[in-house]
């Protein structure tokens, strides 16, 4: 295979998505942790090294992006390996502050990466993981910003009701 891929640490925070070579896509198997993809397709990526277990965001800002709350891993950035990254699309709401970045595909739409410029990891929605993933929900975050709409339910996870109550919500 051709192809290269770079790391997500080689890609810069808002700014275009460029290649850099070096990086095979036929990587050994043996030290992938993890893959997934858009819906389409188009974009797909690997995790070679842990993954955080998953949070559930209630948020406004994901309700918009996803439609709804949504479910959120993580992955060092330099662990995570996106096959043509040029394809990613990226936006950032304005805000004031550092602002994090959500990557998605043109082409099918799907929501795929949160990057905030000041964490070493990436957000990787945890729903386009290829199964088994191997992880489990431990906590929903802004729950108090959850829409009325949304009927939350004690299922035994922690629940931070985020920024407005006190409590700051870990992060995505």
């Amino acid at each position: 295979m051709g192809t290269t891929m770079p790391h997500a640490s080689d890609i810069p925070a808002h700014a275009t998505v460029t290649v850099r070579s070096g990086y095979a896509l036929a990587m050994a198997l043996s030290d992938v942790r993890a893959t997934g993809g858009c819906l389409c397709g188009e974009i797909t990526y690997a995790v070679h090294g842990p993954l955080r277990d998953v949070l559930i965001c209630h948020c406004a800002d994901c309700r918009r992006w996803h439609g709804h709350a949504c479910a959120m891993t993580s992955a060092r950035r330099a662990d995570v390996v996106i096959d043509r990254p040029a394809s990613v699309q990226w936006f950032t709401v304005a805000g004031d502050g550092p602002l994090p970045r959500r990557g998605f595909c043109p082409t099918c739409g799907a929501s795929l990466f949160w990057d905030a410029p000041e964490r070493l990891t990436l957000g990787i929605t945890a729903g386009t993981l290829d199964e088994p993933t191997g992880l489990r929900t431990v906590r929903h975050v802004y729950v108090a910003h959850a829409s009325d709409y949304e009927l939350i339910v004690d299922d035994g996870l922690p629940h931070d009701l985020g920024p407005s109550s006190g409590s700051a919500a870990p992060p995505k």
